[in-house]
């Protein structure tokens, strides 16, 4: 299974050895991205840090190694996602992400599936037959209006 990274690096949105960063409280964090879509080569204020870690497989894992292990502080509400940026384009990674998940989707009016195009002829026909008992009442409530009465007692022969 392929991680997100990674199937950003795979769209071409971002390239082997781009640098991405985030700023957490007056410090700045930098990572460059892998071909695999891992994270190395850290740094915290342009200083080389993490080197044992080898690589980082997630975005999340990376930020919060930064910020617990660096730092030690533990925050709870932090989205990677939308604060680390991808430095080239100065762009979210969330943003990145949901252009290539929008890319990946099938265009809505692209779609000429059989079975599409089956279920829409059936509404089709579902409209014809509520047009024509439409039609059928009209008919029948025409014909019944001398007989039309506003008191619901009294008897119909």
């Amino acid at each position: 299974m392929t991680s997100t990274l990674q199937r950003l690096v795979q769209s071409g949105v971002v390239h082997a050895n781009d640098e991405v960063g985030f700023h957490f409280k007056g410090h700045d964090f930098a990572a460059r991205v892998s071909a695999a879509g891992l994270l190395s080569h850290c740094t915290w204020n342009k200083t080389p840090v993490l080197q044992e870690k080898v690589a980082f497989g997630t975005l999340t894992d990376w930020c919060d190694t930064c910020i617990q292990e660096l730092l030690h502080e533990y925050v709870t509400r932090f989205s990677s996602w939308k604060r680390v940026r991808h430095v080239p384009t100065n762009t979210p990674l969330a943003q990145l992400r949901e252009k290539v998940r929008d890319a990946a989707a099938p265009a809505a009016d692209a779609c000429n599936c059989a079975g599409l195009q089956c279920e829409r002829r059936k509404v089709l026909a579902l409209e014809m037959q509520v047009r024509d008992l439409r039609r059928e009442l009209e008919d029948k409530s025409g014909a019944d209006v001398a007989m039309a009465d506003d008191n619901p007692f009294r008897l119909r022969f």
